[in-house]
């Protein structure tokens, strides 16, 4: 029953703040940071989800950065919102578009979406990006492309290594421990706990060429890997 009210109470805010989002975010698009915060709060609180957050000052920062996460349920995406103090705009795949309300807001609100079957549409979508993150735009990233199926974090892909590194933008490793074990993959099912983000040192990118995203990808891999908190996460690594 509970499992019931809960999923009821989500498809209710993503309508309800969904709707806002399409006619807000158009006037401007900084609306949709405002307007994720409250949705994603609604949830959390509904659900008797809570965080904990490290690293902070580590975000605070003038210069715009690229904020990398590993990605092992959809509750990391409010985990990340509801803690980061700075604005931001999402790196998402073009697929999520489709989702009413959802999907809505996403191509109004200025997110960067990446087609991914079409390489000459992503490399052109990723040199966009990197204008908006010298302009001032903090983004965010899931390097792993899509969720992880059993909580450890997967191969990375090169996309958003190839965006910091020609946007010259440092990149912020961030570590969600706990999401997993309180909503898993293919699974509607939300149980209360606690989420733990931790936002490590940024990792400069000033300088470097396309060459070096494998040292690079390594390097930030290694970072979230040191983030985690195996008293919320099992399995931790990968």
């Amino acid at each position: 029953m509970i499992v019931a009210i809960r999923f009821l109470l989500i498809v209710l805010y993503t309508v309800f703040w969904g709707a806002l989002a399409c006619l807000l975010c158009p006037l401007n698009g900084e609306f949709v940071v405002w307007i994720a915060r409250r949705w994603l709060g609604w949830i959390f609180r509904s659900c008797g989800l809570r965080l904990e957050i490290e690293g902070l000052e580590h975000v605070r920062r003038a210069q715009p950065v690229v904020i990398m996460s590993n990605h092992q349920s959809v509750l990391d995406i409010g985990a990340l919102v509801l803690s980061l103090p700075i604005s931001w705009r999402f790196v998402a795949k073009r697929e999520l578009l489709r989702i009413p309300f959802f999907g809505w807001a996403l191509a109004l609100s200025g997110q960067i979406m990446i087609d991914r079957s079409d390489r000459a549409r992503s490399v052109a979508s990723l040199k966009r990006a990197a204008r908006r993150i010298r302009s001032g735009v903090n983004v965010i990233i899931f390097p792993e492309g899509t969720r992880s199926t059993s909580g450890a974090l997967r191969p990375f892909k090169s996309g958003g290594f190839h965006l910091a590194i020609e946007a010259g933008a440092p990149i912020v490793p961030a570590t969600v421990s706990g999401s997993f074990e309180l909503i898993p993959k293919r699974s509607l099912k939300v149980r209360s706990g606690t989420i733990k983000v931790v936002y490590g040192a940024p990792i400069p990118t000033e300088g470097l060429g396309v060459e070096d995203r494998h040292r690079l990808k390594q390097r930030v891999r290694e970072a979230i890997k040191a983030g985690y908190d195996r008293a919320f996460q099992r399995g931790a690594g990968g």
